[in-house]
């Protein structure tokens, strides 16, 4: 499996380029919820924008460990493939900190990446609402399928 292992290039662009992720959680009884969310990618490190009453919200404050899934599908052309990409991060959650460039920076920032919800310069960080969340990888496993 080792030769299935992606490039520090492709890996990189998986997760600049992918536009969510499915963030895995541990609920109280001990299953998994698994659901999509919008981030951004910096320097190493995922961001998010929480709902503060969701279940991931409530989870990560009974336990820190949590995994990303990432898949970004190939294409076939005539001209030469381009193959799928695949990675499993897991990590250690911050949830609730500020963020150095302000509240409401941030929550542009993060959704940013998504035209319709970066575009509203207008937005703020609703602190009723929404929670700061991010994931420090402590490990990846990553390859094309």
């Amino acid at each position: 499996m080792s030769s299935n292992k992606m490039t520090p290039e492709d890996l990189e662009s998986l997760f600049v380029e992918s536009y969510t992720t499915v963030f895995c959680s541990h609920n109280k009884d001990g299953t998994i919820h698994a659901a999509p969310i919008w981030y951004n990618y910096k320097d190493g490190v995922f961001y998010f924008v929480s709902i503060k009453k969701s279940v991931r919200g409530n989870n990560v404050k009974r336990n820190k460990n949590v995994s990303l899934s990432f898949l970004m599908q190939g294409t076939k052309a005539v001209d030469g493939d381009i193959p799928s990409k695949c990675a499993l991060v897991y990590g250690l959650a911050d949830i609730g900190f500020e963020p150095d460039m302000g509240y409401d920076d941030y929550l542009r920032w993060v959704w940013g990446k998504y035209s319709s919800a970066g575009s509203n310069t207008n937005q703020k960080f609703d602190h009723d609402t929404f929670e700061t969340l991010k994931v420090v990888p402590t490990k990846i496993v990553d390859f094309y399928p």
